[in-house]
């Protein structure tokens, strides 16, 4: 795993380039973002990967070290995931960035990649997210947000079947439902993110056709699911 935090040097001066250009982001709730970048080569020298995120700086010292742990990972693990589906025939080109969010009692992070490599279909866009509670540093997911996991997933996927046909054009209409992307299951909800106006949902690249899709479920039509520790994300 050495070779997903080694930096060339070339990256070493462009995030100290960075760092002085661009002053820590704050967010509402005593926390800031603050630039990073990791860079290098896939083991084969036919990948190259560059992410430019955002780590997490203010507050207290244990609950911020909890949560760049866990954006630090996420960052890797989009790195991780593109050297061991990366071509191993042509040269190919990885390309991140991760943004930190900041809402109420969550600090999230929101990656948007692309992968590319002369071959047919090319670019794939790619998709990231991580939730923290920013009062202890635990990782956020749909398990101890909603009271009843399969409960939340299914009013997620009721409200996608709703919305996403409404903002997205649907090439055939039925071709979503029967391919099983509207289904209640952990990876048709992967990526998301808590806002002030709901849980903004990401979907990648082929899930419903080309290209990244994002709609929000409304923090009215979940409230009813929410587990009683995490009540306070709705704002």
């Amino acid at each position: 795993m050495k070779f997903l935090r080694a930096v060339l040097l070339t990256s070493v001066v462009a995030t100290i380039a960075l760092a002085v250009a661009n002053a820590p982001v704050a967010g509402s709730t005593g926390f800031a973002a603050v630039p990073d970048v990791i860079a290098g080569n896939s083991p084969d020298g036919l990948g190259t990967w560059t992410i430019h995120y955002q780590r997490i700086d203010g507050g207290n010292p244990n609950v911020v070290a909890a949560i760049n742990e866990g954006i630090d990972a996420e960052a890797t693990g989009q790195v991780q995931r593109q050297t061991w589906d990366g071509s191993t025939r042509r040269p190919w080109t990885f390309d991140a960035t991760g943004t930190a969010y900041f809402h109420s009692i969550a600090v999230s992070e929101l990656f948007v990649g692309r992968y590319d490599t002369a071959e047919p279909n090319m670019p794939i866009d790619t998709l990231g997210a991580v939730v923290f509670d920013n009062r202890s540093g635990i990782h956020i997911t749909w398990d101890n947000l909603f009271r009843d996991k399969d409960a939340g997933l299914r009013r997620l996927s009721e409200q996608t079947i709703v919305m996403l046909p409404a903002v997205y054009t649907e090439p055939h209409r039925g071709d979503w439902q029967r391919s099983g992307a509207f289904a209640p299951i952990d990876i048709n909800f992967k990526y998301w993110i808590p806002t002030e106006w709901g849980i903004e949902l990401h979907f990648p690249d082929h899930q419903f056709g080309r290209g990244l899709k994002v709609i929000t479920v409304p923090w009215s039509e979940v409230a009813d699911l929410i587990a009683p520790e995490f009540q306070p994300i709705i704002g």
